[in-house]
C-alpha cells in the first residue's frame, strides 16, 4: 500500500474516534487564538494589498474574509484568511512541525465549514485530525526541512490543511490519497522571505492550496498514487531519503492524540515576534526587572539560543517593523526599554525608530550555545561600570507544563486582537460564542 493511502486511512480513522473533552478544549483554545489574530491581521497593510488584488476577479461564495464583510468562494476566503493569520506571526507553533499548526489547518478549515454550513464539533474533529497530521508529518520530515531552509508551515503543515479538508468534506479514503498526492506538488514556501509579507502569503497559498486538493479529490481528478515515496517524490525531493522516518504517518494512530502531548505541546505567543525570541525576551525582562537598570546603563546584552534558532533571527539591522520581528537585537533592545512588546512595536515606524531602542540594538549580541534544549537561552547583561548579571531561561512561558501561561492570557490576547476590527463588546460577544464551540 502507498504512504499516501495509509496516511489516509489513518486520518480518517483517527477522525472517527471519540475524542477526550482536553482534547476538545486544546483544540477550541487554538481556535481561539487564532482567529483573534486573524481579526488584527486583516487589517495590515499586507492583507489589505492582498484583497486588493484578489477580491475583484474572485467568486462570491459563502465563505467569510474575517473582519470584513465579504464571503467569497472558499478557496479565495482561505487564501485571504490564511495571510491574514500570519501577518503579525503572532499564532501558535509546535516543535514537533518546527512551523506554526493552527495556521496551517483553519483557514482552510473554516473555509469549507462555512460552505458546508458546518460549526461546532465538526470543525472541532476537523482541527484534532488536522493536528495530529502536522505532528506526525513533522516527525516524519523534521526538522530536516526546517535546516534546509524550507518553511515546515506551509510545506509540511500544507497536508494537515488537507487533512482536516478530507474530514469536513467527508472524503473517502481513495479521494483523501489522491488530495494528499496532489498537494505533493502544491507544497513550497522558503524561509529567506522571513521578515516580510511573503511570509504570510505562502500560509495563506497553502490553505488555498490545501482545499483546491481535496475538491479536485472530491471531482475525481488524478494524482501520481507514489507521489511521496517515489525516486522523484516528496521525500526524496524535499529531504533526501536518509532525511524521512515514514513510520508516524504508517503506524497505527492508537496512543493519545498529540494535541495532548505535554512534551512538545501547541505554544502560544505572548509577544508578537518569532517564538524563538520568547525564551531570551524573557530572561531579558526578568534581568530588567531584577536590577532596575536604564537602557543608558547597559553596555552589552549578551544572548545565547539554540543553534536551530540561530540563523532566522540573527538579524542585527533589520530595515523595517515587520523584519523587526525575526530581529533578536531589536526584540531585546526593545523590550528592555518598554518592559513589554505590543503589535505597534512591528507596525508603527516612530517606534521602530526610537532613538533608545536603536542605540539599544547595537549592544545586543547573539551566539549559539551547545544546550540539547532547543527552548533554553541564556541572557547575560553587563553595565557599563563593569557588573554582570546572567539568567537561564528553560524555555518561554507555555512552552512546557511546569512554565505555564499567565492566567487569562488567551482571553485578553483575543480580545486585545479582535479589538482592533471590533467593538469591544463584539468582541467580548465573539469570544463567549467560541467559548460554546459557535464558530459561525
Amino acid at each position: 500500500m502507498t504512504i499516501a493511502r495509509q496516511l489516509a486511512g489513518n486520518l480518517l480513522a483517527f477522525s472517527r474516534q471519540a475524542f477526550p473533552q482536553a482534547a476538545y478544549a486544546q483544540a477550541r483554545t487554538a481556535i481561539i487564538d487564532t482567529l483573534g489574530v486573524t481579526l488584527a491581521g486583516g487589517v495590515q497593510d499586507g492583507a489589505v494589498k492582498l484583497r486588493s488584488v484578489i477580491v475583484p476577479s474572485a467568486a462570491s461564495g459563502h465563505s467569510r474574509v474575517f473582519g470584513t464583510n465579504l464571503q467569497l468562494n472558499a478557496l479565495d476566503a482561505a487564501l485571504l484568511n490564511g495571510v491574514s493569520s500570519h501577518l503579525l506571526d503572532f499564532d501558535d507553533s509546535n516543535s514537533w512541525l518546527h512551523g506554526h499548526i493552527s495556521v496551517a489547518v483553519l483557514p482552510a478549515l473554516l473555509a469549507l465549514a462555512d460552505e458546508q454550513d458546518l460549526n461546532g464539533d465538526a470543525v472541532l474533529r476537523a482541527y484534532i485530525t488536522g493536528y495530529e497530521t502536522a505532528v506526525r508529518m513533522g516527525k516524519a520530515v523534521s526538522p530536516f526541512q526546517y535546516r534546509h531552509g524550507w518553511h515546515p508551515t506551509t510545506t509540511v503543515g500544507v497536508f494537515a490543511g488537507v487533512a482536516a479538508c478530507a474530514v469536513i468534506l467527508g472524503l473517502n479514503e481513495e479521494q483523501t490519497a489522491t488530495a494528499l498526492s496532489i498537494t505533493a506538488s502544491l507544497a513550497s514556501g522558503i524561509k529567506s522571505n522571513f521578515g516580510s509579507e511573503t511570509k504570510a502569503l505562502a500560509v495563506g497559498q497553502a490553505a488555498r492550496s490545501a482545499v483546491m486538493a481535496c475538491k479536485l479529490a472530491q471531482s475525481g481528478f488524478t494524482a501520481g498514487q507514489r507521489a511521496f515515496e517515489q525516486h522523484q517524490g516528496y521525500f526524496h525531493v524535499y529531504n533526501g531519503v536518509e532525511n524521512v522516518d515514514s513510520l508516524p504517518l504508517t503506524e497505527s494512530w492508537n496512543e493519545t492524540p498529540f494535541i495532548l502531548d505535554t512534551v512538545k505541546s501547541n505554544n502560544y505567543k505572548y509577544f508578537p515576534c518569532c517564538y524563538a525570541i520568547l525564551s531570551p525576551l524573557d530572561g531579558v525582562l526578568a534581568l530588567r526587572e531584577e536590577t532596575g537598570l536604564q537602557p543608558h546603563e547597559v553596555e552589552r546584552i549578551a544572548v545565547q539560543v539554540h543553534p536551530i534558532r540561530f540563523p532566522h533571527i540573527n538579524i542585527p539591522e533589520p530595515v523595517n517593523p515587520l523584519a523587526g520581528k525575526f530581529s533578536l537585537h531589536y526584540c531585546v533592545a526593545r523590550a528592555f526599554v518598554t518592559g513589554s512588546l505590543t503589535l505597534d512595536d512591528f507596525i508603527d515606524d516612530a517606534l521602530f525608530a526610537d532613538p533608545a531602542t536603536q542605540t539599544l540594538m547595537r549592544k545586543v549580541t547573539l551566539e549559539r550555545h551547545d544546550e540539547e534544549i532547543t527552548h533554553s537561552a541564556f541572557v547575560t547583561l553587563t553595565t557599563t561600570d563593569g557588573r554582570e548579571f546572567t539568567r537561564r531561561v528553560a524555555g518561554a512561558r507555555g512552552s512546557s507544563p511546569a512554565i505555564p501561561l499567565p492566567d487569562n492570557l488567551i482571553e485578553q490576547k483575543f480580545l486585545d486582537c479582535a479589538s482592533r476590527v471590533l467593538t469591544k463588546e463584539a468582541a467580548q460577544a465573539l469570544y463567549q460564542r467560541l467559548l460554546h464551540d459557535d464558530f459561525r
